[in-house]
């Protein structure tokens, strides 16, 4: 029974990981087509992706089992 709250636990915080990403880069994209950033698109999008999915993935491992984060 635990195994699956641990499985459903992390395919919401991936799912959850890769929204937050795309919506990232989707917001770069949109920067880009209007001007307001000059960089190569590929590279901004893949590290703006990455940036925003790892965040969201960190906090899902420190919030998995908060009591074990904050014991000494």
């Amino acid at each position: 029974m635990a195994s699956k709250k641990w499985v459903a636990y992390w395919k919401f915080m991936i799912a959850k990981a890769l929204r937050t990403g795309m919506q990232s880069a989707i917001g770069v994209y949109l920067s880009a087509n209007m001007g307001i950033i000059d960089a190569d698109l590929g590279q901004v999008l893949l590290v703006s992706f990455a940036t925003s999915a790892l965040t969201v993935l960190q906090h899902a491992l420190e919030q998995y089992k908060p009591k074990a984060t904050y014991e000494a």
